[in-house]
């Protein structure tokens, strides 16, 4: 889930801060207590010009600390004080502890993932038919996100293309996941896909877009959430990136989505990109180099 303006073109169509991380990195963590005097860990004030690997640092820091703490502090409760607190309690510290284990376990899995696709990134490509996948993956998104509209347009029939089925599939639901969780007014949200062949037609359709492999199938996820700013159009691809806006802040995540996407599509000979819409929303584009399958 992360948000950026470079003209009012739509593609298919012509024409924080935290606290300072290093301080965050090398304070003790501020803890209040819950209604059973539980410490819970909150997230530092935010200030602005702090290095962006310094917060990638204190961000991943809390969020293993995190759930790290709520753990010693529910244990600690239920060795010192086993024979004061009700059974209630106990299946609630019980709870905490399940959950917040759950938790640093998916943040330790994903982080595994992100290495092990970061030293060898192996796709197994086979031709697969786009627009039924796209198809497919907008209409399991929709049962997810019924307060969401979840459209499909593609601008042309599409070829097949030579791709990772699974891992294109993880790219879709990262960027749609994103889209949802960033667009808090329920909003609608586009998924379009078109054939570029040529340099001529990628600068008439989409002026933003970086060098591309061509010709090659671009396909965008158009939503009409917060935005991003012009100059995190690039630092959000960045691992751990999370935004330098207090909304961003408020989303959870680990600002991994977004460079996993990176990652896989590059992989892939593709490059993956974003912009503001001036209408409001984000738009975020990847390209696939097209086939010779028809």
């Amino acid at each position: 889930m992360p948000r950026d303006s470079r003209g009012d073109s739509e593609p298919g169509s012509p024409g924080y801060n935290y606290s300072a991380a290093e301080n965050a990195v090398n304070q003790s963590p501020k803890i209040y207590n819950d209604r059973h005097g539980m410490p819970v860990l909150y997230d530092q004030a935010a200030q602005d010009g702090e290095e962006l690997r310094k917060e990638a640092v204190a961000f991943l820091w809390h969020d293993l600390l995190s759930p790290v703490v709520l753990i010693e502090g529910y244990t600690s409760t239920l060795l010192y004080f086993k024979d004061s607190i009700n059974e209630e309690q106990k299946e609630e510290y019980l709870l905490g502890i399940n959950a917040s284990t759950k938790k640093l376990v998916r943040l330790l899995d994903k982080l595994r993932y992100v290495t092990s696709l970061e030293k060898t990134a192996d796709i197994a490509t086979q031709p697969i038919d786009m627009a039924d996948l796209l198809r497919n993956i907008c209409s399991e998104t929709q049962t997810q996100a019924r307060e969401h509209i979840i459209s499909f347009y593609p601008c042309q029939p599409l070829p097949k293309i030579n791709a990772d089925p699974e891992k294109i599939e993880q790219v879709l639901g990262n960027l749609l996941d994103n889209a949802i969780k960033y667009s808090p007014d329920k909003g609608d949200i586009k998924v379009e896909a078109r054939m570029v062949p040529t340099e001529q037609e990628l600068r008439r359709f989409f002026p933003d877009a970086p060098q591309l492999k061509l010709p090659a199938l671009i396909i965008s996820i158009i939503d009409s959430g917060i935005g991003i700013s012009e100059n995190e159009q690039e630092q959000i691809f960045e691992k751990f990136y999370r935004g330098h806006n207090r909304w961003s802040h408020s989303i959870k995540g680990a600002g991994l989505g977004l460079y996993i996407c990176k990652v896989i599509v590059e992989s892939h000979g593709g490059r993956i990109w974003a912009r503001k819409r001036l209408q409001g929303g984000s738009i975020f584009s990847f390209s696939l180099p097209a086939a010779s399958h028809k």
